[in-house]
C-alpha cells in the first residue's frame, strides 16, 4: 500500500489524510482523480458507509467519516441520503492509470460474525486484489521496491 501511495500521490497528500482508505479514495488529492471509475465505486462506498451507519453498528467516528466524506468538493449531493438501488455487491473493481502504468484492482468487503457475537459482527475487511496478471506483475515489482 505504501508504494501504490508513493506512486500515485504527493507526499503531502498522503501526509494530510494519513493512510485512510476512504479518504484516499474521496479526497481530491488523493487517489480521486487517478480512478478511472470513481464515480460509480464511490457511489457504492457511500452507500455501504450510510447503511453501516442505518445499521446501528457504527461507531462516532463512522458517522463523521460519512459526513468528512460528502464534504469533499465534487461529491454529487444526492449521496447524501441512501439509495436503495445502488448495488451493495461485495465486488467493487477499481482502476488506477498512472502514466505507462494502469492498474486494475478489485475490492471485497466482508464482514464477520453472527448476531452472537457483537465484537465480530463490527469487523470489516476491505482487502484489494489484482484484476489481471500485468496488475499482479506491477504489484510485485512495487513491493520489490
Amino acid at each position: 500500500t505504501a508504494r501504490l501511495v508513493e506512486l500515485f500521490l504527493e507526499p503531502s497528500a498522503s501526509a494530510e489524510h494519513g493512510l485512510n482508505a476512504m479518504r484516499l479514495m474521496f479526497h481530491p488529492r488523493g487517489f480521486r482523480p487517478h480512478i478511472v471509475n470513481w464515480e460509480a465505486m464511490a457511489a457504492a462506498q457511500i452507500q455501504w458507509l450510510h447503511r453501516e451507519v442505518l445499521s446501528g453498528l457504527a461507531d462516532a467516528g463512522t458517522r463523521r467519516l460519512l459526513e468528512e466524506l460528502l464534504a469533499y468538493p465534487g461529491v454529487p449531493s444526492h449521496w447524501r441520503r441512501l439509495d436503495l438501488d445502488v448495488s451493495t455487491d461485495p465486488f467493487l473493481p477499481i482502476e488506477f492509470p498512472r502514466g505507462e502504468v494502469e492498474l486494475r484492482y478489485f475490492s471485497m468487503l466482508t464482514s464477520l460474525g453472527t448476531p452472537h457475537d457483537i465484537t465480530l459482527q463490527e469487523l470489516r475487511i476491505e482487502s484489494f486484489f489484482p484484476a489481471d496478471a500485468a496488475t499482479e506483475d506491477a504489484a510485485r515489482r512495487l513491493a520489490a521496491g
